[in-house]
């Protein structure tokens, strides 16, 4: 039923200053959003630096151990001539994420020199990066030889001494035993700070079980972004959803790729992957989130900005491509400054997006600002800068970690605007905007059910259409506001007379109709008009002083005729019609169908 309050409209008056004065309201709105982005900025980057504090570096039983290290250039050098370097005085003490010489063919000899124990200890050697490209061990057997161990993408992980995310070498230090020096020679395509880890078997599964932990949670919550993300494609028909999921997933992979879990888990066997799926994954993800980024702009965008983002999503492909047949060394350096380039082009297109849909944009800026962060600290890592270990590594970790839940966020928002505005067209679309009534679509679709209905049931269904015979005198007169104000005030006569399961709506040509269901008859039709015209006839505050409405009344009760519902109302205005010319001045007629017997219950009834 439609009540009289559903169909209060509300007059909006212009103020002349309120356009000067909404534009301010809006750049405080701007910053206050931005001020918000901020604090969220600091906490998640103290966050990050918090975590980026370098970890104490463990100890051997309680005892520091003497490193040193010797580069050779060549890369070709053996064993004997690395003890021989080192004899000659040509090893450096190393300190603590020391930014170690390498790249091309060239290697590092590491010198260790551990301490006697009191009792045997099951040691391991660790060198936590992951990704690196050659380790080996060489550890004195006891006899006058060298027992040796290997490492590394160059061979596979399954191969590895040890199965885990970096090289690892496990060794029996027994008390008493002549110990001499242990060597390690580390090979690596760009400078990295290879620091060594010397602890126990105990020390390593505890730190195994950490980061297994960490890493699958995060799997899991990858997992349960995708899948939701994918739900709201479908649920909120938007593509750019499954653009993320997309993105997420190439996320995840290039994140499992840095930190090893990837070569431990989903490609062991594979060595030339495992040591170009670093470089591989990062590179599509930055190709694909140029798509995203284009996806989500595409609305208010220019061709200046959705060329250069196609321009940078081939380069990312051209950079994929050469990964794949030239190796990661050739084009690695041109890579990292592409990477710089492209965060640049993101932050700037996010940071003009944020200022024309800030509830979404800022979100946005966000987790691409993070992202950006952590690649930035990666790539002067990669170009030889010294940085704090952790940050420098798992920095891009950390950034893609936080990134993915604000983007998740941000496109949310995105996508509850798109739907709650096609909620509201298709809103418009049912119901007529001055009266607040059922539109021409509703009323069409709403009186074939009731013709059809009527075919089942002869005695259900009755139409009214209601037509203001003085709307054209209160144009000339009052002008159209007091016109709109009395089609208002009509729809209110007609709606009052509405009971449940009935519809009142509003012609193409603006008459009002309203389809009574259910049983109806001819006297029931008939007092529904005289009530409609009776409130016309009502003062009503919408009006003008002393106007009133003059509502004309045709209408068919059942047995309704045959016929589309087009046809029905075609009849019921041309009665309109007849009504407007009628010099006796009546206002109402209910037509009685032509062709059809009426039903003797019908006229039982009646009597």
């Amino acid at each position: 039923m439609l009540s009289e309050s559903s169909l209060q409209t509300k007059v909006k008056t212009i103020n002349p200053g309120e356009g000067k004065a909404e534009l301010p309201r809006r750049w405080r709105d701007v910053w206050r959003r931005l001020g918000r982005l901020g604090l969220l900025l600091g906490v998640a980057g103290w966050a990050l630096l918090a975590a980026a504090q370098p970890e104490p570096q463990r100890g051997w039983p309680d005892r520091d151990q003497a490193v040193r290290y010797w580069a050779d250039r060549s890369g070709t050098a053996t064993l004997d001539e690395a003890r021989a370097a080192f004899r000659a005085g040509q090893g450096t003490p190393v300190t603590p994420h020391q930014i170690m010489p390498l790249g091309g063919d060239r290697a590092v000899w590491y010198q260790l020199d551990l301490s006697a124990v009191s009792s045997p200890v099951r040691a391991v050697l660790t060198v936590p990066v992951p990704g690196i490209d050659k380790v080996e061990l060489y550890r004195p057997d006891g006899k006058g030889g060298w027992w040796r161990q290997r490492s590394g993408d160059s061979l596979p992980v399954a191969q590895w001494p040890i199965r885990y995310l970096y090289p690892a070498f496990v060794f029996t230090v027994n008390p008493g035993e002549a110990q001499g020096s242990t060597y390690m020679m580390v090979q690596h395509g760009h400078p990295i700070a290879a620091d060594i880890e010397l602890s126990d078997s105990m020390d390593l599964d505890e730190t195994s079980k950490a980061w297994h932990l960490v890493l699958g949670a995060y799997v899991g919550v990858i997992v349960l972004v995708v899948l939701l993300s994918i739900a709201h494609a479908v649920f909120w028909r938007d593509p750019i959803h499954l653009y993320y999921a997309i993105h997420v997933i190439l996320i995840a992979l290039a994140m499992l790729a840095l930190t090893g879990m990837a070569g431990e888990y989903l490609w062991p066997r594979s060595p030339r992957w495992n040591d170009i799926a670093s470089a591989v994954l990062p590179a599509a993800a930055l190709g694909w989130l140029g798509l995203l980024v284009r996806e989500l702009v595409a609305e208010r965008g220019r061709q200046v900005l959705s060329w250069l983002l196609l321009a940078q999503v081939c380069l990312s492909a051209m950079f994929v491509v050469a990964f794949l047949t030239l190796g990661r060394e050739p084009v690695f350096f041109s890579h990292n400054l592409h990477l710089l380039a492209s965060f640049a082009l993101f932050l700037g297109v996010s940071a003009w997006y944020a200022l024309r849909r800030p509830q979404v944009g800022l979100w946005v800026l966000a987790g691409l600002a993070l992202l950006a962060a952590g690649a930035i600290l990666t790539v002067l890592r990669n170009l030889g800068f010294e940085l704090a270990g952790f940050a420098s590594q798992y920095a891009l970790l950390v950034g893609g970690a936080l990134e993915v839940p604000l983007l998740l966020a941000g496109l949310y928002f995105r996508g509850r605007e798109r739907r709650d505005n096609r909620l509201r067209v298709d809103a418009l679309a049912r119901t007529d905007p001055l009266t607040g009534v059922g539109s021409h679509r509703v009323l069409i679709d709403q009186l074939e059910h009731l013709l059809e209905r009527s075919r089942r049931d002869p005695l259900s269904g009755a139409v009214l259409r209601v037509h203001v015979g003085n709307l054209d005198t209160l144009v000339e007169e009052y002008g159209r506001e007091a016109a709109e104000a009395a089609m208002v005030r009509a729809a209110e006569c007609v709606a009052t007379e509405a009971r449940e399961g009935d519809t009142v709506a509003r012609d193409r040509v603006g008459d009002l109709v309203l389809l009574l269901d259910g049983r109806v008859t001819r006297d029931q039709a008939t007092a529904a008009g005289r009530n409609i015209i009776a409130r016309g006839l009502k003062f009503s505050g919408r009006l003008p002083p002393g106007v009133t409405l003059a509502l004309h009344v045709a209408g068919a009760c059942a047995p309704l005729p045959t016929g589309n519902g087009q046809a029905l109302l075609g009849t019921l205005g041309q009665v309109l019609q007849d009504i407007a010319r009628d010099p006796s001045g009546r206002a109402l007629r209910i037509l009685r169908p032509p062709e059809v017997a009426e039903p003797e219950n019908l006229s039982r009834e009646r009597g």
